[in-house]
């Protein structure tokens, strides 16, 4: 049961990609993802209706709300879709797996809340080397290719950033909670941003773009996001954020059955250099981090604690947006 959860999260965090691609024919980007997050808001609010639970934002609740609606649903996911018509859904993928190399500069120089180990810094200048590649100059690369790229690298620092703000202020917050009203919060300005700067006329709306919007919506952050909670609870939670590295994999091979994408030797190369990269710096310290967390606070179902620790185990993994998690996080 536990293990088909795991492999279902990671199939459809890494089939999000590809119906962000899916989701974007006929619908400019930033109405996609703001019609998304609204029906997401509706969702995950009547799932906390039925909850019953009573709960008062508090100033760090309020900086944690502020910093997912606008650096997560709105700047982070607009790049996303922005640049997923401009290069494949797995590129995209791929670029922004190196939000966790971004968060541990970031911890470092910024907030001074880490340090960086060698094998941090080996692994921050390997995916470094691994996305110079993906720029190498190639005849088939444009100004469009290299700007959503760009954009991704964007999204990547702003999740980061995010990641980072909520170490300081999100520990004791609720996930849920928090997530409606960023999801709220970015549903609203992607849908603003998308009526001062795109065409509604010129919509054509298709079985396909309703039903890949859907999916992005009740799959890619009800589902998910509700199983990722239930996992970090019965499985070792090494394990279970270890799909950061699974979740491009899974978006370049969706995006190569489905929508023929292709990728050159050298952006093969790049692309194992950045994972190599991703690994060497996040995954040992992930594992001590589990172990200390469950010494100092060992975490039991449904308590306070145990969001505490999927926040620290996620801090460093940033995948479809919906998955943010309040905390030491991306």
């Amino acid at each position: 049961m536990d293990a088909a959860l795991y492999g279902l999260i990671c199939l459809i965090w890494g089939s999000t990609w590809l119906a962000i691609k899916v989701g974007l024919i006929g619908v400019p980007p930033f109405l996609g993802a703001g019609l998304r997050f609204l029906l997401s808001t509706l969702l995950v609010g009547l799932v906390l209706a039925a909850r019953r639970k009573r709960f008062q934002l508090t100033r760090d609740d309020k900086v944690c709300v502020l910093t997912l609606g606008l650096l997560v649903f709105w700047l982070d996911y607009a790049g996303v879709y922005w640049a997923e018509t401009r290069i494949s859904s797995g590129l995209t993928a791929i670029l922004f797996s190196t939000t966790p190399l971004m968060t541990s500069l970031l911890s470092a120089y910024w907030t001074g809340s880490e340090t960086l180990s060698g094998r941090k810094v080996a692994g921050i200048l390997v995916g470094v080397v691994g996305t110079a590649l993906l720029f190498w100059p190639q005849e088939h690369l444009g100004v469009q290719q290299a700007l959503g790229m760009l954009a991704t690298l964007g999204a990547s620092l702003c999740a980061a950033i995010n990641l980072v703000t909520m170490k300081k202020y999100g520990r004791h917050g609720d996930p849920f909670v928090l997530n409606v009203f960023g999801m709220g919060l970015g549903a609203a300005c992607l849908l603003a941003m998308s009526a001062a700067l795109e065409s509604w006329s010129a919509v054509v709306w298709s079985r396909t773009n309703v039903l890949a919007i859907f999916y992005l919506s009740v799959f890619g952050s009800v589902i998910a996001f509700s199983a990722y909670y239930y996992l970090i609870k019965k499985m070792d939670a090494t394990v279970v954020s270890l799909c950061t590295l699974i979740i491009p994999i899974v978006a370049l091979a969706l995006g190569w059955a489905f929508l023929h994408e292709t990728v050159t030797p050298m952006a093969v190369a790049g692309i194992a250099t950045i994972l190599a990269g991703v690994a060497v710096a996040i995954v040992p310290g992930w594992k001590r981090a589990v172990r200390r967390d469950a010494s100092s606070h060992p975490a039991l179902p449904g308590s306070t604690e145990s969001s505490t620790l999927v926040a620290h185990v996620t801090s460093t993994s940033k995948l479809p947006r919906e998955t943010v998690v309040p905390g030491h996080q991306p």
